[in-house]
């Protein structure tokens, strides 16, 4: 979705068509309930953070001024194909760092065939972000993949 949010604040730059950079999280609302993705520090290196709560329990001054905006991307054809459709398997991603601390850095969600002729895909969130030509993680941003070249470019495949 781009223009405003419902206070007319304008939201940063995040739809790259393969991938969106939401910045600070990615909230995802299912039949087994709400799950939040932030990047955080719990682990001792920044990295991906999964919860069973709302993003507005983590970050604040959502619709302030100065902060943050939550965009409904519903209509967006990215994520629009993606409702209603099952989550068959998750795979959350553990990289060593040189620090010598695991932190979780993506995870995999491979959804179910649209229809009996259709594809499965799988959609990526990562703790990390574009710089120039080159993907860095465990940086304070999120990302969301949505094409399989994307994320081999990522490096999350290889």
């Amino acid at each position: 979705m781009t223009g405003a949010d419902e206070l007319g604040h304008e939201p940063l730059t995040w739809d790259y068509d393969a991938w969106h950079e939401p910045t600070h999280g990615c909230q995802l609302t299912t039949d087994a309930g709400v799950f939040t993705f932030i990047w955080g520090s719990t682990f001792g290196c920044y990295g991906l953070e999964v919860f069973d709560r709302s993003i507005g329990e983590f970050i604040i001054n959502i619709g302030e001024p100065w902060g943050p905006i939550v965009l409904p991307v519903g209509d967006h054809p990215r994520w629009q194909r993606l409702l209603g459709r099952e989550i068959v398997n998750t795979e959350l991603a553990w990289v060593d760092w040189s620090s010598g601390a695991a932190t979780p850095c993506w995870v995999r969600l491979d959804l179910a065939a649209e229809q009996q002729e259709g594809a499965s895909e799988s959609v990526w969130i990562a703790a990390g972000r574009w710089d120039r030509d080159r993907f860095l993680f465990a940086t304070d941003d999120v990302t969301t993949v949505f094409d399989h070249g994307e994320a081999t470019r990522t490096g999350i495949m290889k």
